[in-house]
């Protein structure tokens, strides 16, 4: 299904690009899938057993499935095999537990020197932390990121900070430049993407303010929630606004659209002492009418006031709905391939199929024959 209008192809940036995909939990499925959007031949790797976290019904568009019991004797050496004609590998488990599988780099990167070992963990493969439990807020937590979030307390963004931007994307980056690489030396590489490392990278920007003294503690920051100018307002109907009037143009267009701009309140707006007194001043204004009516309001003004929507109202958006990012289909709504590629667009592929219908084709086309794949079987290595 395309969903980034015309191209000259049907075929996307990374057709050819075969993948192993042995991860489990959030960051490294939506890695793959985000690949498999734009082409890869994605296999999914499952382990026999419930799926608690659903992840497969929405990170598995566009792959193939395979249930292998790795407990079993036999079930490394069948993914073993997947591996050996594989561009990609990628797993998402504490350091170590490959190896005790027998699927570690230095087990199948020397029958395939040409592949590109991803491995997307919390802590990474090294350092006093690498061995320890964690989720994504533990993670952001250390790398200073959750830190800055919030005006009082700590405010944990969902698993967006951890999970997803400094696990998923950073490996994405990291498999898309190792496969780059490749084209020169002819030889793969592993890549250790870390979330804690991803957490710090994406405080580039507050960490050049801190050592220049631009960046305070939390609570007292251009864009934290603290400036009047940028952060968030709940209206008469308990729903939300987001401001974002920073620049002096904006604010203005923002104070004369909400019939302020003679209020005194508002003198010295770059002053961080009266950034309380003219918070509170319009939260009361915008308490005063409905969410929508303010958006109505202010949304054409350059004021930077947009409707903070709920996941349910992402389907009404009018921008959202003319830029096509979110799809419909099977009675859920998924968003869309990202980024836009004017030839080679994205396309997002078929849902995956019912758990265990697709393991003997996916062998098949892999070249296990049936007698291989019937012992397999037997011998529970398929679940």
């Amino acid at each position: 299904m395309a969903v980034n209008g015309p191209a000259d192809s049907s075929l996307g940036p990374l057709t050819g690009v075969r993948v192993v995909d042995v991860s489990a939990l959030a960051p490294g499925p939506f890695a793959t899938m985000i690949l498999a959007d734009f082409g890869a031949d994605v296999v999914a790797v499952e382990r026999p057993g419930p799926d608690p976290f659903a992840t497969r019904t929405w990170l598995g568009r566009g792959k193939r499935f395979v249930t292998v019991d790795l407990q079993s004797p036999d079930g490394p050496a069948v993914v073993t095999r997947l591996a050996e004609a594989a561009d990609v590998f990628v797993e998402g488990y504490r350091p170590g537990t490959m190896e005790r599988f027998g699927l570690g780099p230095e087990d199948l990167m020397p029958a395939n020197p040409r592949l590109v070992y991803a491995r997307i963990t919390g802590w990474g493969q090294g350092g006093p932390y690498a061995g320890r439990a964690g989720h994504d807020i533990n993670y952001i937590s250390i790398a200073g990121a959750l830190g800055i979030i919030g005006r009082e307390e700590p405010v944990p963004p969902a698993n967006l900070v951890g999970d997803f931007a400094s696990g998923s994307y950073l490996a994405v980056m990291g498999i898309l430049m190792a496969l780059y690489e490749r084209q020169f030396s002819g030889r793969g590489q592993v890549v250790d993407a870390a979330m804690v490392d991803g957490a710090v990278l994406l405080l580039t920007g507050q960490l050049g303010l801190a050592a220049s003294g631009g960046w305070g503690r939390r609570g007292t920051n251009l864009l934290d929630g603290s400036a009047p100018f940028y952060g968030t307002y709940v209206c008469a109907d308990g729903r939300y606004v987001a401001v974002g009037a920073i620049e002096e143009p904006f604010w203005q267009a923002l104070l004369d659209g909400l019939g302020l701009k003679d209020d005194d309140c508002f003198a010295g707006r770059d002053d961080p002492a009266r950034w309380p007194e003219q918070r509170e001043r319009l939260a009361a204004r915008f308490a005063e009418r409905p969410r929508d009516d303010w958006v109505g309001l202010l949304g054409d003004r350059d004021a930077c006031v947009t409707p903070v929507l709920e996941l349910d109202e992402l389907g009404a958006d009018e921008h959202l709905a003319a830029r096509g990012s979110l799809l419909s289909r099977a009675g859920r709504t998924e968003a869309s391939p990202a980024p836009r590629l004017s030839r080679t667009p994205g396309r997002a592929g078929g849902p995956a199929p019912p758990r265990n219908t697709s393991t003997d084709d996916v062998l098949a086309t892999a070249g296990f024959r049936p007698a291989e794949i019937a012992r397999l079987r037997r011998s529970g290595a398929l679940g």
